[in-house]
């Protein structure tokens, strides 16, 4: 993609940063913004962390946030309720993320992109119901764990990326996707804008949480890959 283009969808990728989702709430529920989402998801966990991974007896990510995401990235109806998806997901997190936790941001990124498998591979096996879902772990860890190098799976963007690599099959699961996210996006990188926008959802904790991410990590830098990849 030459770099006008990529600069247009920077700019509109930006200007989506604080607009709520139009596929939730009738486009007026800001939890369902990009910031918003990040809120939700990984400031909730990070909120958990700091308060002893207690949460008054209730799941640590309530299934209304599930919803949001199932509704505003699309993800397949899998015949199970968002109640029973958050209770999952509160077992997997207790089990798989509260030990790691403090670790994660020491890791190289070789080992990041590992523990970004392992942890996909565990939530697809336990947290949706029956069947092995990659697409919907690999949404939920995006938003739960943008510190680590973790690209949104799906049929659309799994056809995009095998057109832009001049590939002829699809991939066939999410770390041969993964790993060839890595190689184009290590590619298109110095055409990715660096300048980050500024958190403003939520309360001055929850800015905080999410300014310090943006500066820490690449997350934004994949979040503009994904879209140069959608569109």
């Amino acid at each position: 993609m030459n770099t006008e283009g990529c600069n247009s969808i920077t700019q509109q990728t930006v200007s989506e940063w604080l607009l709520p989702n139009k596929k939730v709430g009738g486009g007026h529920d800001a939890r369902s913004s990009i910031n918003g989402m990040l809120s939700i998801f990984y400031g909730s966990l990070e909120r958990a962390s700091q308060c002893g991974w207690l949460n008054a007896g209730r799941t640590l990510v309530d299934k209304t946030y599930i919803d949001i995401l199932w509704q505003a990235a699309k993800l397949p109806t899998l015949g199970t309720t968002s109640q029973h998806i958050a209770s999952d997901l509160d077992t997997y997190m207790r089990k798989e993320l509260q030990p790691i936790w403090p670790e994660i941001e020491h890791l190289n990124h070789q080992q990041k992109q590992q523990q970004a498998y392992e942890l996909i591979t565990a939530a697809a096996d336990n947290v949706f119901g029956s069947g092995y879902q990659e697409e919907c772990a690999s949404w939920l860890l995006y938003y739960l764990c943008p510190q680590l190098p973790v690209f949104p799976f799906n049929e659309q963007l799994n056809a995009a990326l095998t057109e832009r690599l001049h590939l002829s099959e699809l991939a066939e699961n999410y770390q041969q996707y993964s790993q060839r996210c890595c190689d184009l996006y290590s590619r298109m990188l110095p055409k990715t804008d660096a300048t980050k926008p500024k958190a403003e959802q939520g309360d001055k904790r929850d800015i905080n949480t999410i300014d310090q991410l943006m500066r820490a990590s690449d997350w934004w830098q994949r979040h503009l890959f994904i879209s140069q990849l959608q569109n």
